[in-house]
This record gives C-alpha cells, structure tokens and sequence, in this order.
C-alpha cells in the first residue's frame, strides 16, 4: 500500500514539471518551452469575445484574447487591454467613457457622441482630434448631414472658404471675410482697402500744425463759372462748397458830392478796409475808416460840389 501512494505521488510529481509537445515530432521540444504547438496543416485559435465580454473581464496580466469587434488580438496589461493591431503599442479603445492606464498616444473613441469623438492622450489628457475638417461645395448652411458640434471646420470647396461652428451658426473665418468696408472706405475683389464710396457718417479728419492734409496732383482750370470752390466754414471746420464766381464779388456806388463833403458809407458795413476802393472824378484816392460804415477821405481829397465819387467793395 505504501509502495502505491509513493508511486503516485512521484507520478504527479513528474506531471507538475513535465514539457508539453502537441501535434507533430511530440518528442522533439525546447528545453526552455514549457508548451510547444507544431503542426504544417492545423492552428491554435485563441478564444473570442466582443468589446463588451472582453472590457467585463479583469484576468492575470499578459492573458490574450481574440476581440471579434476589432478583428485583433487584444493583450491585458494589467489595467486595461490593449491591441496587438495598432502601430507602436498604441492603444485604440472604444467606449463611452475614457479609458484608464493610458500611454501617449493611445485613441480613445467617444461612442457616446453622435459624431464618435476621437481624442488622443498627449501624456496627461485626452486631446479631441475631430475628423475635421468637413468639405463640400457650396456654403455649410446647405450641407445635410453635417450635425455640426462646436469648433468644427468647415471648407466651402467652391469659393476656399473656411468656416468655424460657434455652437450656434457657422462663422466665415476667410480673410477676406472678416473684414467689411464702409464710411467712404471700399474692398477690392483682390481684398484690398480703397478710398471711395459713400460716407455713411459724421466725420472728422483732424490736423494740426504737424499733422497737416495735402491733396497734390490736381488738375488746373482758368474756367471760374464751371467749377466750384470748397470752403471750410470758420465756425464749424465743416467743408463746404460755392461758386468760384462767388468767392470774390463787388459792389459799386456812385455819390454826388456836395460842397466840402469828405465823408462817405459803402455799400455794407466795413469788414476789411483793404476791400474797399475810393475814386473821386475817376482818380484813385486815400482814405480812414471812421465806423463800420463810414470812410473819410484823405485832407488833400475834400470834395467840390457835383464831384463824383465811386465806391467800390469786394465781399
């Protein structure tokens, strides 16, 4: 009986410790293998199950799987299972929440959003990488199917344009969208600035004695009654126009003089005394100013009776 139980206990001694070889030359394996499969007409197939049987299950660090949803062997690290498929050990996960034990680079896709969200992990968040930008001909507004979210990009295939969703409407980020000209100020096909147009507003260019305004180049004209003449209205500054015949005009009077008489009112009240010209029987003469409607003509000039004297001024 003692001889039996030492048997086998010696037999599953042996066991413990034994190398397995399963398929062809089963006497031939490595002495560092533990389990060896070879065989030039059969394959070991490793048990399958989807995203959500697999993500349910937390085995032994290095156990491996076959997920049927990614078409890929899935290894577990640990904390999280990672695909045997992606390039430099990156890790693809699908889920509605982010995954955990992340390295960079790793993919997370966001199932939960109706656009599936595709973030990366740059080493201590996850970055959203949308499949932007969207394209198409003709203004995003026409586009179907587009179920914009904001930040999205969207490029107008027609026109170049580029465009931005604010959550609420699409913006036209374009260059030569964002700006509008107005207020005497136009914008070129070539998107460029120009004078011109109408001013839509009260303006005010103001100068001083550094600061000055130059209009050069203009053209000269000797014809004064077919242009017009711009003033700036002294009280005011605001730029005016007037008739060129009108800028200088005269009035004449003639007086009878009587006897002795030396004092004499023109036609309006004396502004500048170097507007008014004094003719006495056709000879230029010299005067004062007395009051704002008189002049005295000059001592050697008193009048005679029946002289004539002509008063000319220019306003």
């Amino acid at each position: 009986m003692k001889y039996l139980v030492f048997l086998f206990l010696s037999i599953i001694g042996l066991t413990a410790f034994a190398q397995v070889k399963v398929g062809n030359n089963p006497s031939e394996i490595d002495i560092n293998s533990l389990l060896e499969l070879e065989s030039s007409n059969k394959v070991f197939v490793l048990n399958k199950m989807n995203n959500s049987e697999m993500n349910a299950i937390k085995p032994l660090q290095g156990a491996l799987v076959y997920n049927s949803d990614e078409n890929c062997l899935f290894i577990f690290q640990g904390t999280i299972w990672k695909s045997l498929c992606d390039s430099y050990n990156v890790a693809v996960t699908t889920s509605t929440t982010a995954p955990l034990g992340n390295n960079s680079g790793d993919i997370w896709i966001d199932n939960s959003n109706p656009k599936e969200l595709i973030s990366i992990w740059n080493g201590s968040k996850w970055v959203p990488i949308n499949s932007n930008p969207n394209r198409g001909k003709g203004l995003p507004t026409a586009q179907t199917n587009l179920n914009p979210l904001a930040g999205d990009i969207y490029v107008d295939e027609t026109s170049g344009d580029i465009f931005s969703f604010n959550g609420t409407s699409w913006l036209n980020n374009s260059e030569h969208s964002k700006y509008t000209a107005a207020n005497g100020i136009v914008k070129t096909d070539e998107n460029s600035f120009e004078l011109g147009g109408a001013l839509t507003k009260e303006t005010t260019l103001e100068t001083n004695a550094t600061n000055t305004l130059a209009i050069k180049g203009l053209e000269k004209t000797i014809d004064a009654n077919a242009n017009e003449i711009v003033v700036v209205n002294k009280n005011t500054g605001v730029l005016q126009k007037m008739q060129a015949s009108n800028l200088l005009r005269e009035e004449e009077i003639v007086v009878i003089a009587e006897e002795g008489q030396s004092q004499f009112s023109p036609p309006y009240p004396i502004a500048n005394p170097k507007q008014i010209d004094v003719y006495r029987n056709g000879v230029r003469i010299n005067f004062t100013v007395v009051n704002n409607t008189t002049i005295e003509l000059e001592p050697e000039a008193i009048c005679y009776k029946n002289d004539k004297v002509r008063i000319v001024q220019f306003y």
